[in-house]
């Protein structure tokens, strides 16, 4: 029996809204204003929840800069990194976005008010989301199959896949990898 179009039924209906009510303001490093969750019908924003003390976050920075770099070039996607560190300064910040040559947007959530409506709950975690919903939420590829072992290279790139899926307006296969990282830190209230 074939349980394919079961399972895809099935993703598509836990496919959420993020549940924020209220528009997220973030601040960038940048020093501007982002609204990340505030998007068009046309856009696809990617949010990848990072820690500065990760290790298997800041080991990702080759690889986030290789889908940034991809993704630069599509105007219909919007990125972000998100600090989710309580007490991470945004001068640490910038130093930490030097140190591992962090690409494009970072933001900051002391508070993981963006990680908490988007159900995130720990670094990194990866959260396409496009018409008002996830589309996707989890690992980046599966180079990490849990703590301490980490494959050469990655065989599924379910980050990339899930972007790609949502612009061609498919539905994403797994929408719901499980990633393997560190636990978000307590937040600031």
């Amino acid at each position: 029996m074939n349980f394919r179009p079961l399972l895809v039924l099935i993703a598509a209906l836990q496919m959420v809204a993020c549940t924020s009510v209220q528009p997220i303001t973030l601040r960038g490093l940048d020093g501007g204003s982002y609204q990340p969750l505030a998007v068009d019908a046309n856009t696809v924003t990617v949010m990848v929840f990072i820690s500065h003390e990760c290790p298997i976050a800041n080991g990702y920075a080759p690889t986030l800069q290789q889908l940034h770099a991809s993704w630069s070039v599509e105007p219909r996607v919007r990125t972000f990194l998100v600090h989710c560190d309580p007490d991470l300064t945004a001068a640490e910040a910038r130093q930490h976005a030097v140190d591992y040559k962090l690409p494009g947007t970072i933001l900051l959530d002391p508070s993981q008010r963006l990680a908490s409506a988007c159900r995130v709950a720990i670094t990194p975690e990866a959260v396409v989301y496009a018409k008002g919903v996830i589309a996707y939420r989890g690992r980046i590829d599966d180079q990490w199959q849990k703590l301490g072992s980490r494959a050469p290279m990655a065989s599924q790139n379910d980050l990339a896949d899930a972007v790609a899926n949502v612009l061609n307006g498919e539905p994403v296969a797994q929408p719901f990898a499980k990633a393997v990282g560190c636990l978000l830190p307590e937040p600031r209230r």
